[in-house]
Parts: C-alpha cells; structure tokens; sequence
C-alpha cells in the first residue's frame, strides 16, 4: 500500500482530509471517481482529475521498488542496486504528462463555466424580454379595451341625447298645439259673446 501523501500535491492537510474520507491510501485515490473526491474539503473538479492521475502515477511507480526484494539473497547488492531503480521512479517524466492534463482540464473546465455562465445570462435576458413584451401587450389589450368601452359609452350617450332631445321637441309641438288651441277657444268665446250682445239688442 502507498501512503496519500506519496501522491505529488497532497501535503499533510490535505492528506488527513483524504483519510477521514476514506481515502487512506494512494490506491484508493486511484481507484476514485471525481464526483467521490469533490465531497472533500479544498478539491474541485480539476484537482480531483489531477489528484486521480498522480495517484495511479505513484502506485504505478511501486512495482518497480519492489524488485530488490526478489533479489535479497545477496544483501550488498540490494544495497547499491535500488539507488539505479529507484531513479526512473523519481523522473518527473512521466508526471509532466499529467501536469499538462491538468491545464487542459482547468481550462476545459473555464471554459464550460463560461459557456454556462453566457447561456444563463442569455436566458435571463430572454426571460426579461419575454416578460417585458407580455406585460406591453397586455397593457396594449387594456387600453384598447378601455378605448373601446369608452366608444360604447359615448354612443350610449349619444343616442341617450339625441332621444332627450327629440322628445324636447315633441314636448313644445304639443305645447304649441294646446297653445293654438287655446287661442281658438278664446275668439269662439269673444264670438260667441258678440252674437249673445247682439241677440240682447234686438
């Protein structure tokens, strides 16, 4: 088993803050899924693909230690021959590979931040819109609705005048006929008057 802090950028912090998450070896960190190591503190989604491919750098670096311990039975040699085995392991040649990973990942990583970012601001604004143009139209449908009401009711009264006045003029024809008639009436009384003086003469 390889220790956590084997895995190049684990510290001791970051190294007991794996452990207490069930992380207590390089190989369990290997065998992990982004998604399980973002549930721990100070790891984002970039770093837990970094972390990933260090740690299957450093268990796969381990065969390679192991090979001195097949050869034990002369004792002076293990002691001068793991210091030429050892060396490959510690070439960072096969870790600059997964430092170029990491660049890659955090800038793929940006730029869907970004694109997220533009498409919600995008959506907003249309929402916004939407909302603007239904509230415009609704408004539009209120105050044509009043206009026309107000129509209606101009034309109600209107009508409602023009009926008054007819009627107006009704009322003085009528007036002017009981008038006339009156009028009449009187000169058939003096008429009738002159005729009954004249009667009285005779």
């Amino acid at each position: 088993m390889t220790a956590v802090t084997a895995i190049k950028g684990v510290g001791e912090g970051l190294g007991k803050s794996l452990a207490a998450n069930g992380f207590k070896t390089a190989e369990a960190v290997a065998k992990a899924t982004p998604a399980a190591l973002i549930k721990v503190p100070r790891i984002g989604e970039a770093r837990a693909v970094v972390l990933i491919a260090a740690a299957k750098e450093a268990t796969a670096a381990k065969p390679a230690a192991p090979k001195p311990a097949a050869a034990k039975p002369a004792a002076k040699r293990t002691a001068t021959k793991p210091a030429t085995r050892r060396a490959p392991a510690r070439k960072p040649a096969t870790r600059r590979p997964a430092a170029r990973k990491t660049i890659a990942a955090a800038a793929a990583e940006k730029r869907a931040e970004e694109a997220a970012r533009k498409a919600a601001e995008e959506k907003a604004a249309a929402e916004i819109a939407a909302a603007k143009a239904k509230k415009k139209a609704k408004a539009k449908a209120k105050a044509e609705k009043a206009a026309k009401k107000l129509q209606e009711m101009e034309a109600v009264f209107s009508k409602a005048k023009d009926k008054v006045k007819a009627k107006a003029k009704k009322d003085k024809k009528k007036d002017k006929k009981k008038k006339a008639d009156k009028a009449d009436k009187k000169k058939d009384k003096k008429k009738d008057k002159k005729k009954d003086k004249k009667k009285a003469k005779k």
